[in-house]
């Protein structure tokens, strides 16, 4: 689930808002035991002991943070991954190491448990500015942006026009209170299909140029489309 709309989002292509399906459509409710069962029967563990990126996205993740952290530590040792709190153990140290990622929209802080959890855990974080659509006591949590900036997260907003851009800046990249770091910053396209994405990227794109900020594609649209089934 998710604790904003981004209604303000809303497209021909993208009738919710949020372009990701799985953060507005039914639900598939598994176990821990059964989740791991899904991606053992697709090899996904050995790609993750191999050093792929386990990311975790929603909606907004970080919701169910608490039950998240338990399945961390179950994989972690149901696969053998490394536990780098026991460092310099040597066995510990000759295991491979989980790799995760957070895709979270900067409204909940992640748990210190997260910082001390049997993996390495990196956040990309998507603030959401005025066009979301969104009221901002719901969008704009500056503890939370404070504590991503401090663990170097990468920050991705979401824009169509040179305006959404001085927003970047005004509230985020030039306002003392945040002091966000510009090399964190990507800019990505709001769009809700590949037809969408090819219309506005460019756009964007050029924008990006002109106020040296680096662009994000929506990789996702531009080689799935529409993603209509989980």
């Amino acid at each position: 689930m998710c604790n904003l709309t981004c209604i303000g989002f809303k497209s021909p292509d993208a009738p919710h808002g949020c372009d990701s399906y799985v953060s507005w459509s039914k639900k598939n409710k598994m176990t821990f035991e059964e989740i791991a069962q899904y991606l053992e029967k697709r090899d996904y563990h050995n790609r993750l002991r191999e050093g792929a990126l386990l990311k975790i996205t929603g909606g907004e993740p970080l919701i169910q943070q608490v039950n998240l952290l338990e399945f961390v530590e179950f994989i972690s040792k149901r696969w053998g991954f490394a536990d780098y709190r026991s460092a310099p153990d040597p066995a510990e140290l000759a295991k491979p190491l989980l790799l995760i990622d957070f895709e979270t929209n900067a409204t909940i802080m992640p748990l210190e448990g997260w910082f001390e959890a049997a993996a390495y855990v990196t956040f990309t974080t998507s603030p959401k500015m005025s066009n979301n659509g969104d009221p901002l006591e719901k969008r704009w949590k500056p503890d939370v942006l404070r504590k991503l900036i401090e663990v170097e997260a990468c920050f991705k907003f979401v824009a169509r026009k040179e305006s959404d851009l001085d927003e970047v800046f005004e509230k985020y990249i030039d306002n003392p209170e945040i002091a966000l770091p510009r090399e964190l910053v990507w800019i990505m396209p709001m769009c809700g299909s590949r037809e969408e994405l090819i219309e506005v990227g460019p756009e964007v794109a050029e924008i990006c140029k002109k106020k040296g900020l680096k662009f994000s594609n929506r990789m996702h649209l531009q080689l799935w489309n529409l993603a209509l089934k989980v």
